[in-house]
């Protein structure tokens, strides 16, 4: 039996959207017929890769974000929902990280990958469905975990622990969203070599 997964006309935000698994989510989902909201720190660069996905006849189009800070979140939010329409779905994809022995992390480094990678989620999927509830309307989440999420490895403690704790969240969050009809899952990619891993490998 085949399944419809269609999603054509959907507005979807993506977070981190500029490289990486966040580029390869944007670009399946303009092809699928969504209009991608690609969202991230570096505009500029944002632009010119949403250009490339509109040259091939999708919708896309690039937007500023930092998801560490609320006001960033807002105005993207409203920047999103008057151009491209109400996102109904959400990616939480955006993340960083640090690779160090767990004993030589600097606080500054263990502070910035909680901050970006589990309070950035948490940021953006409460502001992404109080916006849903506003309207009354159904949404979904994705959210980015990691395969690290379930196992470790050396020399990443941060981010394990981060998405372990995204992995947590996401339980919790589909557990209490649900009765305003908003999905909450997770997905756990092992390793795929992106910008942030390279050095990494």
């Amino acid at each position: 039996m085949a399944f419809d997964f269609n999603l054509a006309g959907t507005t979807v935000l993506v977070t981190g959207a500029f490289s990486g698994l966040g580029l390869h989510f944007s670009k399946t989902l303009a092809a699928q017929g969504c209009r991608v909201a690609m969202c991230g720190r570096r505009l500029l660069s944002g632009q010119t890769l949403a250009q490339s996905l509109c040259d091939e006849g999708q919708t896309a189009q690039a937007f500023a974000l930092d998801v560490t800070d609320a006001i960033s979140i807002a105005r993207c939010l409203q920047e999103v929902t008057s151009t491209l329409g109400r996102p109904s779905v959400l990616v939480n994809n955006a993340g960083v990280a640090h690779h160090s022995p767990a004993l030589a992390t600097s606080d500054d480094s263990w502070n910035q990958t909680i901050e970006v990678n589990l309070n950035g989620v948490w940021k953006m999927t409460r502001a992404f469905a109080d916006s849903l509830r506003e309207v009354d309307a159904p949404g979904r989440v994705v959210n980015i975990a990691s395969i690290l999420g379930l196992r470790v490895a050396q020399q990443v403690t941060a981010y394990a622990v981060c998405k372990a704790g995204v992995i947590q969240m996401t339980k919790a969050l589909a557990l209490e969203l649900a009765r305003h009809r908003i999905r909450v899952n997770a997905i756990a990619p092992g390793y795929f070599e992106t910008d942030l891993n390279r050095d990494f490998f």
